[in-house]
């Protein structure tokens, strides 16, 4: 029984490299446990790295500010090297992107409802693969047809926005532990090579301007980037499994001889399989078992699953840039503190094109301005309810207020939650349109402008704007449902 699971890692070696070519089938089995372990979760699936690269100073400080709680973390043999500053990163990527990426297009149409299934057909066929041209992202419609919105960059960004959340979400390739997420082991997907798959995915993300995919567990970025599994500092909150984190928490927290061994027993199933363990296990060892058993379950089982994503992370050159530029693992790694994006920060992003100082439109769309970042700090405070009393509202816009950040509103003018790691491209803006017929803000993502039509009824001293632009959040739903 002690060889069984070492025996286990080089079958999945000889799968995979006897399946490089084989199609990819999704499993029905994969898909049931995934629906299961998706409701058990509390997966965070908005919790991205904001990261701009912005020439005015007002953007600037406003991203800062919002990442004044980040740290940037490297691994434990590199903590003496020198950090780099949000600016110093982000414009490293751009070059970096401006390097890689070449000036053509590659199409990729797309389904809303099914982005993990439609996005793999494409990552898998080879000359897709290999080409480095922009992605230009069309998404098909319910009925068979496809959109007219001319990709600019809207489009694309919204695509990879759905595509991270479906490769933590759909993929039933990661799972979570309280760190961040870990590649859980699948004998399917190692022999059709997702990972690998999954690792091009993350490089285009970050390359072509999307959100960064900075969700992945800091274990897993020290593996990645060093190599070297047992020197990594681990702790049992590295393991994604709860009965199995709670017994190697156990142990680790015994203070006395009788709570190890009633600590022990909880692991009788598996720890007589895993060659090398200390045994019998004291309080002079049991530090030794629990790093050991943590390297074995969260590294060791699982190294074909982390091969794989190196080798995905080398498109683009990505996985050596960032063992250069050892900061720039912020790029995948779930941050220690997180943290939305706020409304301050979205109110600066969003800088109001005025009509010309003297002219009779400029105070009126100052007001705008004035309204727009009083809906935005409601939207904060999960004061718009409070704000809308006077009206009957429905259960649809009740659950729709509940669960509104500033996030929402980013997301719908430019089809990202997060500033991507390359930055905007064209920057954001807010503009008016003096038109006494029409109330609903409009979102233009390939330009990420948003734009307010200023009227009395908008400029009325009432709740209507702010329905007004509820109204047009929840009907576009595609772009706000971060």
């Amino acid at each position: 029984m002690c060889l069984l699971l070492n025996l286990f890692h080089l079958d999945l070696e000889t799968l995979e490299q006897s399946n490089v070519d084989g199609p990819y089938e999704p499993m029905e089995a994969d898909a049931t446990n995934r629906e299961h372990e998706t409701e058990q979760g509390g997966t965070r699936f908005s919790d991205f790295i904001p990261l701009d690269f912005e020439e005015e100073e007002a953007v600037e400080e406003a991203i800062r500010r919002s990442l004044e709680e980040e740290t940037v973390q490297v691994p434990q043999e590199s903590r003496s090297i020198k950090t780099l500053t949000t600016e110093e990163i982000t414009g490293i990527v751009k070059a970096h992107s401006e390097m890689v990426v070449t000036e053509g297009f590659r199409s990729i149409i797309v389904s809303r409802r099914n982005v993990w299934t439609s996005a793999i057909r494409q990552f898998r066929r080879p000359r897709f693969v290999e080409s480095t041209d922009m992605l230009y992202v069309t998404f098909a419609s319910d009925k068979n047809s496809t959109e007219d919105a001319e990709d600019l960059g809207g489009p694309r960004r919204e695509f990879f926005r759905l595509l991270v959340k479906a490769i933590f979400q759909e993929s039933g390739a990661f799972e979570e532990s309280p760190n961040g997420f870990i590649p859980r082991l699948s004998v399917s997907h190692v022999q059709n090579r997702v990972y690998r798959t999954i690792g091009q995915m993350m490089s285009t993300i970050i390359v072509q301007g999307g959100e960064c995919p900075a969700l992945l567990s800091s274990v897993v970025l020290d593996y990645l980037l060093t190599g070297r599994m047992f020197d990594i500092r681990v702790s049992p909150e590295d393991v994604a499994d709860l009965e199995l984190r709670d017994s190697l928490k156990t142990i680790d927290q015994a203070t006395t001889d009788d709570d190890l061994q009633r600590a022990i027993e909880s692991c009788e199933s598996w720890r007589y399989q895993i060659e090398g363990l200390p045994n019998p296990v004291t309080m002079d060892n049991k530090d030794a078992f629990v790093k050991n058993a943590i390297i074995f379950h969260v590294l060791l089982q699982r190294k074909s699953c982390y091969d794989q994503l190196a080798e995905g992370l080398e498109c683009y050159e990505l996985l050596p840039l960032l063992k250069e530029n050892l900061p720039l693992r912020v790029l995948l790694e779930m941050p220690k503190v997180r943290s939305d994006l706020t409304a301050d920060v979205v109110a600066t992003l969003l800088k109001p094109s005025y009509s010309v100082l003297g002219s009779n439109k400029r105070p009126k769309e100052e007001l705008m301005v004035v309204k727009f970042r009083d809906f935005l700090n409601s939207v904060q405070e999960r004061e718009v309810e409070e704000c809308l009393h006077g009206r009957t509202l429905t259960e649809a816009e009740k659950t729709f207020l509940r669960t509104l950040n500033p996030g929402h509103i980013l997301a719908f003018v430019t089809g990202s939650s997060r500033v991507p790691a390359v930055g905007f491209q064209p920057s954001p803006k807010l503009s008016f349109v003096h038109n006494e017929n029409k109330y609903l803000p409009v979102a233009h993502t390939c330009s990420n402008e948003l734009e307010i039509f200023v009227n009395s009824k908008n400029l009325a001293d009432n709740d209507e704007f702010e329905y007004n632009f509820l109204v047009a959040l929840m009907n576009g739903a595609n772009f706000s449902a971060v």
